[in-house]
């Protein structure tokens, strides 16, 4: 249980780290964003397995706001 918060959370620190990076406005909610953090940080940890938690958040921060990026290219969120 504690593994499922801890993922919310980590999720929702990530997904705004995201949304700071990519500069304009995105229409996207708080859940869009958390998920979009998880799954951001879910491939960073695949990647950098032995990586500090701020290497981490900073890697997996890059990676949401390229997530984000491709999904409003795609036109699957408005921008």
């Amino acid at each position: 249980m504690i593994g499922i918060i801890g993922s919310l959370i980590m999720g929702a620190i990530v997904g705004y780290g995201g949304r700071l990076v990519l500069p304009g406005a995105q229409d996207i909610g708080i859940i869009k964003t958390v998920g979009l953090g998880v799954i951001s940080a879910f491939i960073v940890g695949l990647v950098l397995t032995n990586a500090g938690f701020f290497v981490t958040v900073i890697a997996a921060s890059l990676v949401a706001a390229l997530l984000l990026w491709l999904v409003i290219r795609q036109g699957w969120v408005k921008a």
